[in-house]
């Protein structure tokens, strides 16, 4: 069971993008240090890793870098939930079903509430309780957003390279997360962590509250309707994504929160500091969150 603490709080450590390569070069050796600092220096409630993981080009195995990121997981006894990016599962090296049995080599993976398995991706429902362990109070969901988006030649997609068209949430994920979303009256709050960004974070780029956008919002060019689902709960929720390493800002369109994490890992490009997000989530309150970097020991002033 996944509960608040004594003093009503629960704190998520959202980790995106660490891209750890096989063999280990230098970037992935300091990426992997500041993770397992990170997991043995904080008292985290729930890990959740928002996609790219690791590296598929060239000569670097997936496989061997995923054991490698289970192994540090498995030095800390912090529950932790999984979903991949566009990078996880390419080049044909590993399949999206092959890196969730890996998975099953998790000492503290979260067993989930609620999942669907769909056209190879899987998504899961968890649901936070109280401190008492009577009332759910959140309900968090992780979602599988893809890589590309498939029989882009016969949709006529064809003025960008095949790698740029990002997939969208499938029709039937989002049926999933209406059939399932706040079944039962539970809680009143909804977190939703994918990888790749909503098309409404367009939107949301127009109002942001805290960080900076310093690069174009990488979404699907189709709309498939999950942002209208989440309007139409009525709900208070809010969405965190990974994918555009320039990009970590917090913003909200319509009352939903539209939010990227941070960056954690040095073997591709970005012009922040890397390090993760941190949610802090309260029996009484709305979802709180800051970025922490790895080169500063306290954490940055941004909040929501």
């Amino acid at each position: 069971m996944l509960k608040c603490r004594e003093d009503g709080t629960f704190t998520i450590a959202q980790f995106t993008d660490l891209h750890l390569g096989y063999p280990t070069n230098e970037a992935t050796l300091r990426t992997q240090e500041h993770l397992r600092t990170c997991l043995q220096t904080n008292d985290f409630d729930l890990l959740i890793l928002t996609g790219d993981q690791v590296w598929c080009y060239g000569e670097y195995e997936p496989k061997k870098a995923y054991e490698q990121l289970i192994a540090i997981l498995n030095e800390v006894k912090l529950p932790v939930v999984i979903t991949y990016g566009n990078h996880d599962s390419e080049h044909g090296k590993i399949t999206r079903g092959q890196l969730r049995e890996l998975e099953n080599q998790l000492n503290n993976r979260v067993i989930p509430e609620n999942k669907q398995l769909v056209r190879n991706r899987q998504s899961e429902s968890l649901d936070i309780y109280d401190s008492k362990g009577e009332q759910v109070i959140k309900q968090v969901f992780i979602l599988d957003s893809g890589d590309y988006i498939e029989n882009q030649e016969e949709l006529g997609m064809k003025d960008k390279p095949a790698d740029n068209y990002y997939a969208y949430l499938y029709p039937e994920q989002i049926s999933w997360f209406n059939q399932t979303c706040m079944s039962k009256g539970k809680g009143e709050e909804v977190l939703v962590f994918l990888h790749i960004p909503l098309v409404e974070y367009q939107e949301g780029k127009k109002n942001i509250l805290t960080g900076e956008c310093r690069e174009e919002i990488c979404c699907s060019d189709i709309n498939s309707g999950f942002f209208t689902a989440l309007i139409e709960k009525n709900l208070k929720a809010s969405v965190f994504c990974g994918h555009d390493h320039d990009n970590n800002f917090t913003s909200e369109w319509l009352g939903v929160g539209l939010n990227y994490g941070v960056i954690g890992g040095y073997n591709v490009y970005s012009s922040f500091e890397r390090g993760y997000r941190k949610i802090i989530l309260n029996e009484q309150e709305f979802v709180e969150t800051k970025l922490v970097f790895y080169s500063v020991k306290e954490e940055s002033d941004e909040n929501k």
